[in-house]
């Protein structure tokens, strides 16, 4: 697997000093909406707020980007974060929502048809495996299997589990998302944003078993009988690998591009990052990261709070 350290990455941001610069900091705006003092949901109130330090460019493949504390709700860096795209498999994020808040873990899937659209985990018809097995899958090998066998084992099925997908959207203020498949292939009428997504991930990041989850880099899923057994890996390259990762989701069609949404924890400073169309996601989710950690000085933050539109610094 690919090693990745910061160093090399600070020194090429280094060499984008002296380079025209985009909208990056023009539209950065570290003004909080809201106060050290306001409090979301029960949550405690907040500390100061991150302070810009310095002014480095940064320079991402991406057609979408969102950098932000995920504590606080700063934004520090945005690009077309409300801009329509094709999420990929960032839209087995809803999937894992509404299996978490819906349905049984323990419930058992008698898998009746079988999806063999791009990454599986190999289901095979008459299969009886758990729902908490298909979420592992879902999660950590981004199995399109496992997403319909989900969606299908939903009270009323495949398209009852669609319908509420979107409804739950809304709910969530989520604006300009609309799903038509739980796994994440390309519809003209299947899209989301950055700003969405992040939204999302942060109402699943409340979830410890979706915490645990996605912090693995590989597990083992069986049927009920113990008889078929499933080894998953996860699709997060930088998993391990980079220092402060603590989890993601990992996306790809060929109309969305490469996709990742990832969390990171490090000295306390509590980040979230997603990247859209992007021709090297791990690279850009890097470069994003590290240009975070060296433009700003931090202030731990104890409380993860839930992102609220008018919460947002320079909406």
């Amino acid at each position: 697997m690919k090693k990745y350290n910061f160093l090399p990455l600070f020194l090429l941001s280094l060499t984008f000093l002296f380079l025209p610069g985009n909208s990056y900091y023009e539209t950065l705006n570290l003004t909080p909406a809201v106060s050290k003092t306001t409090s979301f949901e029960g949550f405690p109130s907040l500390p100061p707020l991150p302070q810009k330090r310095l002014n480095l460019p940064i320079s991402l493949s991406a057609k979408a980007s969102l950098l932000l504390d995920y504590s606080s709700g700063v934004v520090f860096w945005r690009q077309n974060e409300e801009e329509k795209l094709p999420p990929a498999s960032l839209t087995k994020l809803i999937t894992a929502l509404i299996v978490l808040e819906e349905m049984d873990k323990e419930q058992v899937v008698t898998v009746n048809r079988v999806e063999n659209y791009g990454q599986v985990m190999g289901l095979t018809v008459g299969e009886q495996i758990k729902v908490g097995d298909l979420l592992k899958a879902l999660l950590i090998f981004s199995a399109n299997d496992a997403a319909y066998a989900l969606a299908d084992a939903y009270p009323g099925g495949r398209e009852a589990f669609i319908s509420r997908a979107n409804v739950r959207v809304q709910e969530l203020g989520l604006k300009n998302t609309h799903f038509v498949n739980p796994n994440g292939e390309d519809n003209p009428n299947h899209y989301s944003t950055a700003w969405d997504l992040a939204r999302l991930a942060q109402r699943l990041w409340r979830f410890e078993e979706f915490r645990q989850i996605v912090s693995q880099n590989q597990t083992l899923v069986c049927d009920v009988n113990g008889l078929v057994c499933h080894p998953l890996y996860t699709t997060d390259e930088l998993l391990g690998e980079f220092p402060g990762l603590v989890g993601g989701k990992t996306g790809f069609t060929e109309q969305a591009g490469e996709c990742f949404l990832s969390f990171w924890e490090l000295d306390g400073v509590r980040l979230l990052s997603v990247v859209l169309g992007s021709g090297d996601r791990f690279g850009d989710t890097q470069k994003l990261l590290q240009w975070g950690l060296t433009s700003f000085d931090y202030s731990p933050v104890e409380a993860v709070s839930f992102i609220q539109e008018d919460s947002i610094a320079g909406r």
